[in-house]
């Protein structure tokens, strides 16, 4: 059996395109048994695509991947195995806009104040976001641009060394508990990606910190993981008894979806109720 536990569909903000109906077909023809929906601070498609599973034989496991902080760094944090109803969640999910919105809008005003406008958000057609912001520092020439990294990135990088006060984002402990009250677990998403404070290579110092306030998981199997960073991150999972994953990040059909073995995430799979 194969697996992909890290796909993204349509309600995921702005940027995915995969439909229920359409995923779980192209898993099937794929041979990929099980798969997770993990999308962006939401959960509108989980179970749509969860009966659209059920009806073709493919199994869908409940996920989100929230937008979390842990001290001064970004990280993508997934949780699975929470029926996506579940209220704590919702407002979970909720927070994580929400927070981001209000800051946003602070950090907007904060600069408003000092005569210092930002002309790239009126070409928004929504709400700002904080990272929309650190872009916009960008193109206004307030925050040097960088070679090695995207405005969006340079950005909000620069928000969280010089500005962290006016970003609050849900931090990784906080969504580690809703998960654990609800029979969830806590997963760290491409740990070795790197994209400035998005997502910098996850150190052993960072994965024992987020142990300590109860991870679960990591997602030790994921396309751009170098052979170095796999073993790096499962003989962390080794260490610390952890989870093991893996997952495309799949956004979009053309993209395609990564099946691999089941056996590498047997007892992730096992959490889950399912056999291999």
């Amino acid at each position: 059996m194969l697996v992909d536990l890290h796909i993204h569909t349509n309600a995921t903000p702005h940027h995915a395109s995969w439909e229920p109906e359409t995923l779980v077909r192209a898993a099937r023809t794929q041979g990929i048994g099980v798969i997770a929906v993990t999308d962006h601070n939401c959960v509108r498609q989980v179970r749509a695509t969860m009966v659209a599973g059920a009806a073709q034989g493919v199994r869908v496991i409940p996920a989100v991947e929230l937008d979390t902080a842990f001290g001064t760094k970004l990280w993508h944090l997934l949780i699975y195995g929470v029926a996506p109803e579940t209220p704590a969640l919702v407002e979970l999910c909720a927070a994580v806009e929400q927070r981001n919105a209000h800051d946003a809008q602070e950090l907007i005003a904060y600069f408003e104040a000092q005569g210092r406008p930002l002309p790239w958000l009126e070409t928004l057609e929504r709400r700002p976001t904080v990272a929309d912001v650190g872009r916009a520092l960008v193109e206004a020439g307030i925050v040097p641009r960088r070679a090695d990294l995207d405005a969006e990135s340079t950005g909000t990088g620069w928000i969280m060394t010089h500005l962290r006060q006016f970003y609050r984002p849900v931090t990784v402990d906080e969504a580690i508990a809703v998960a654990h009250v609800h029979g969830g677990v806590a997963v760290l998403a491409h740990p070795g990606r790197s994209k400035g404070v998005y997502a910098m290579p996850a150190t052993a110092d960072d994965i024992a910190a987020m142990v300590a306030v109860g991870l679960d998981g990591i997602e030790v199997f994921y396309p751009t993981h170098t052979p170095e960073q796999q073993r790096f991150y499962q003989a962390q999972a080794a260490q610390y008894g952890l989870l093991v994953t893996a997952g495309s990040d799949s956004h979009h059909p053309a993209h395609g979806l990564v099946g691999r073995s089941a056996h590498a995430c047997a007892a992730f799979l096992e959490r889950m109720g399912i056999a291999v």
